[in-house]
C-alpha cells in the first residue's frame, strides 16, 4: 500500500512524499529509520480504479505501444545513453498511464540490479516470451538496441498481417449482419399486414408467397424456441473451444477447409520462419529456438507437428529430414531447409521464407475478400428479388380479378 507523509527533518525542513509499507506502523518505521525526526502527517493512498485491468482494449497497453517503446530505447541506447536513464526518459515521456507504470516497473527492476530481460518478465501480458528471449540473447551478445530493433519488426510484421486478415473479414460481416436484419424486418414486419390485404381480398397467393409467408409464421411462432437454440448453439461452441480436445478438433477442420486451409498453413509457417530465424540471428541454438518458435504458431495441429520435429532434431536427424516426414509442411519449406543447412545460411532463408509467406497470405486475403463482395452481393439480391416477387405477384392477381 502506498502513504503519503509529511515529516519535519533534523536540519529544521518539512519534507513530503510518498513510500509503499505493508501497514501504517512499518510506513511509521521506515520514515524514522529514514532519518525524519517527527512524522507530521501520514494517510493511506487509495488509488482510483486501473482503467488499463478494466479495459485493456480502450486503456490497456498496445501491440504499437510495444513497438514505440522498442525503436525508442534502440534510439536512445545507440546515442550513448544507458538503459536506466533512457527508461526514465521514455516514462516521462509516455502519454499512457497504463504504459507509464509499466516503465516504471523497469526501471525499479533495473535500480534493483536485475537485467532488463529479467525485469521484463514481470509483465508477460505485455512483453511475450520470445520478446524477453531475444532481448536477453542480445544483451549476451552486447549488442541490445539491434536486438531492440530486430523484436519491434517481428511484432509489425506479425500485427501488419494480423489487421489485413481482420480487415478483409469486416466488411463482409457487417454486410451479412445488415441482410440479416433487412430480412427479418422484411418478413415479420413488411410482409404480414401485406397478406392479410391479399387474404381479405380473395387474391391467391402464389408459391412464392406461401413459402415466404410460412417461413415468416415460423419465425414469429418459434422465435423463443430459435433464439434459445442458437444461444445453446453458442454456449455449446464456447464450451467446446475451452477444452483441448475441442480447440484441436476445430484447429483440424480449419486446415481441411477449402480456401481457408492454405491461408492458415502459411500464415502459420511465416510466423514459424520469421521467429526461428529472428532467434537464430540473436544467437539461439536450433532447438531452444525451435522450442520458442513452436509456442507461437496458432494451429495446433501445426504445433503438434513441430513438436514432434524438434523431438527428432534433438535425435540428431537434423531439421529438414523431420519437416521431409509429414506432408503438413509444403515441399517449398522443405527444400528451402535443406538448402539453408547446407550453406550454413538458415536464418537468412528462414527470413526469405517469412517474406514470401506473409506476401503469398495478403494476396490470398485479397483474393477471398474480393471473391467474397460479389458472391455476398449477389445471395443478397437474389433473397431480396425472391421476396419482392412474393409481395408484387398477389398485387396482379387482385388487378386481374378487379378487371
Amino acid at each position: 500500500m502506498a502513504y503519503q507523509y509529511q515529516a519535519y527533518t533534523f536540519d529544521k525542513r518539512i519534507v513530503q512524499g510518498t513510500i509503499d509499507a505493508s501497514s501504517e506502523s512499518t510506513a511509521e518505521e521506515a520514515l524514522y529509520q529514514a532519518g525524519y525526526q517527527r512524522i507530521l502527517s501520514l494517510r493511506e493512498v487509495r488509488p482510483g480504479p486501473d482503467l488499463g485491468a478494466l479495459i485493456p482494449t480502450l486503456f490497456g497497453v498496445k501491440t504499437q505501444d510495444v513497438i514505440d517503446f522498442s525503436h525508442q530505447l534502440a534510439t536512445l541506447i545507440e546515442s550513448g545513453v544507458t538503459i536506466l536513464t533512457a527508461l526514465q526518459l521514455l516514462e516521462g515521456q509516455s502519454p499512457k498511464a497504463s504504459f507509464r507504470k509499466v516503465i516504471a516497473g523497469l526501471v525499479d527492476g533495473l535500480q534493483g540490479g536485475s537485467p532488463l530481460s529479467q525485469a521484463l518478465r514481470k509483465y508477460p501480458q505485455v512483453f511475450s516470451d520470445t520478446y524477453c528471449r531475444v532481448i536477453k540473447a542480445s544483451e549476451l551478445t552486447g549488442n541490445l538496441e539491434a536486438g531492440l530493433r530486430q523484436i519491434a519488426g517481428y511484432i509489425e510484421k506479425q500485427a501488419a498481417t494480423t489487421k489485413r486478415i481482420t480487415g478483409a473479414l469486416i466488411y463482409p460481416a457487417i454486410v451479412l449482419l445488415m441482410a440479416i436484419g433487412v430480412f427479418v424486418l422484411l418478413i415479420t414486419v413488411a410482409l404480414p399486414p401485406l397478406v392479410g390485404l391479399f387474404t381479405s381480398l380473395g387474391a391467391e397467393l402464389p408459391w412464392t408467397t406461401s413459402a415466404v409467408v410460412a417461413i415468416a409464421g415460423f419465425f414469429i411462432s418459434y422465435k423463443l424456441h430459435i433464439l434459445g437454440g442458437i444461444l445453446a448453439l453458442i454456449i455449446l461452441i464456447a464450451g467446446s473451444m475451452r477444452l483441448p480436445a475441442g480447440k484441436l478438433t476445430l484447429d483440424r477442420l480449419l486446415l481441411k477447409t477449402p480456401v481457408i486451409g492454405p491461408i492458415s498453413i502459411q500464415r502459420n509457417m511465416g510466423n514459424f520462419c520469421r521467429t526461428t530465424s529472428m532467434l537464430l540471428q540473436a544467437g539461439l541454438q536450433l532447438p531452444r529456438t525451435m522450442d520458442i518458435a513452436t509456442q507461437t504458431v496458432n494451429n495446433r495441429t501445426v504445433r503438434q507437428a513441430l513438436r514432434d520435429v524438434r523431438e527428432k532434431l534433438l535425435q540428431g536427424q537434423g531439421l529438414s529430414q523431420p519437416l521431409a516426414a509429414t506432408d503438413l509442411f509444403p515441399r517449398l519449406l522443405v527444400g528451402m531447409v535443406v538448402v539453408g543447412e547446407q550453406t550454413g545460411n538458415l536464418d537468412s532463408t528462414l527470413a526469405t521464407l517469412a517474406d514470401f509467406y506473409e506476401e503469398s497470405v495478403n494476396q490470398r486475403v485479397d483474393a477471398l475478400t474480393s471473391m467474397i463482395e460479389p458472391v455476398l452481393t449477389i445471395a443478397i439480391g437474389l433473397v431480396v428479388l425472391f421476396i419482392a416477387l412474393s409481395m408484387i405477384t398477389p398485387l396482379y392477381s387482385i388487378l386481374g380479378a378487379v378487371q
